[in-house]
């Protein structure tokens, strides 16, 4: 299982763009919580630190895509640099601001402005797998690898803010996450040989990457995927409370990711297929199905199971859903096709989360995992409803890909 890894990362370069990748977007799980915990270690109520936490990730799904479109055209070395230093001093701003107990009417547009400068590590470093394994079967075991580092990343990220909120300082974080994104960046930025050559405008492709053929419907698809998660996370808390097993909470969710990282190390292992719009599909049918499981769960004992089975579709989807944007959108618009997905997820979960906790509310948990439910069957419902503009899309990008090599 671990062979066709072990090969992919012995790629000159691989090892150390892969790990500055890692440790910078190590902060996405960290921010919102940082907040939040930072807020409330003040007095401030869950509902204003939840609207800033919420400022800020909005503004990063906005905001990643425009970033990510500067990267494509004019470089990552040139583009990077700049982003993460208007990051820093919004970050920085923001962290004085809360620490001081500032108006909302600052402390908003600080968390909105940091949120729209900070960089995509991970659709940065999966532009580079596809720079450096051009048209390889590893390309598919790349994108695995990086699903279980995102999965990895909210294993350690949440526990970590917590630690360093609580038992070092309300502010230390927020100050880890600044100083991750720098080190990320340092890291990054000086390994030229594995950077994607800029394309600059003049080659930009006519249409933005959200619209070129199946994108639209892809993203969609990643929408319902975020509140997947966003739901899932938010009443998976209120369900184990309303148990009495508040202690299973964690529990709960790391068996959920530790399936997901399972089924990432086993899909990666696998052959890559032919069509990942098809593979993609599939899986979200697998997801939808099993996610139907959560309403029904009486305890928490019976919740435990349906959560690992459910876990492990997330990679498969995830591996898939990037390798298919990998092939339909143009190399010259890769980094930005990749950041819509992010994006689509962090605008799911946004919406998803707190419409979870108004049905806990007026409720119970087990009305709000329907949320859960509905975001599976909406997105394999979206997937099925595009499959064909999708397949389509993705034939012609075989097509162009056969005609350059030659294979045809």
């Amino acid at each position: 299982m671990f062979a066709p890894y072990r090969d992919v990362l012995r790629t000159p370069g691989a090892p150390s763009f892969t790990g500055a990748g890692f440790v910078g977007r190590l902060p996405i799980s960290m921010i919102s919580l940082g907040i939040v915990l930072l807020e409330t270690s003040k007095g401030v109520s869950y509902g204003v630190a939840g609207t800033i936490a919420a400022s800020f990730a909005v503004a990063a799904a906005i905001g990643g895509p425009v970033v990510s479109g500067f990267v494509d055209r004019h470089g990552q070395h040139r583009i990077l640099p700049f982003a993460v230093a208007a990051y820093t001093v919004f970050m920085v701003a923001l962290l004085v601001s809360l620490d001081m107990g500032s108006s909302l009417w600052l402390v908003i547009p600080l968390a909105v402005g940091a949120g729209m400068m900070m960089p995509n590590f991970g659709s940065l470093v999966r532009a580079r797998w596809a720079y450096v394994l051009p048209g390889s079967d590893g390309i598919h075991v790349a994108y695995a690898w990086e699903s279980i580092l995102d999965e990895v990343v909210f294993v350690i990220g949440p526990p970590l803010a917590t630690v360093l909120a609580l038992q070092v300082h309300p502010t230390a974080a927020l100050i880890v996450c600044v100083l991750l994104v720098l080190i990320g960046t340092t890291w990054l930025v000086p390994q030229r040989r594995t950077e994607p050559a800029p394309h600059g405008k003049s080659k930009r492709v006519g249409r933005p990457a959200i619209l070129q053929p199946g994108m639209p419907l892809v993203f969609v698809a990643f929408v319902f995927i975020g509140g997947i998660f966003g739901s899932f996370e938010v009443v998976t808390v209120a369900f184990a409370q309303e148990q009495n097993a508040t202690s299973a909470t964690g529990v709960l969710l790391a068996i959920y990711a530790f399936g997901s990282l399972l089924a990432g190390f086993a899909y990666g292992a696998m052959a890559s297929p032919e069509f990942h719009g098809r593979r993609m599909t599939l899986m979200l049918s697998v997801m939808a199905v099993v996610t139907l499981g959560f309403p029904l769960a009486p305890n928490v004992a019976v919740l435990a199971p349906v959560a690992l089975l459910a876990g492990l579709s997330v990679s498969p989807v995830l591996i898939s859903g990037t390798a298919l944007v990998e092939r339909i959108v143009p190399n010259a618009q890769l980094t930005e096709g990749i950041t819509w997905t992010s994006t689509g997820m962090a605008l799911g979960l946004a919406i998803a989360a707190p419409v979870s906790g108004v049905i806990i509310d007026s409720r119970g948990a087990h009305v709000a995992y329907l949320v859960t439910a509905g975001c599976a069957l909406a997105a394999c419902a979206a997937s099925w409803a595009g499959s064909r503009e999708v397949h389509r899309a993705e034939v012609r990008a075989l097509e162009i890909i056969a005609a350059k090599t030659g294979t045809v």
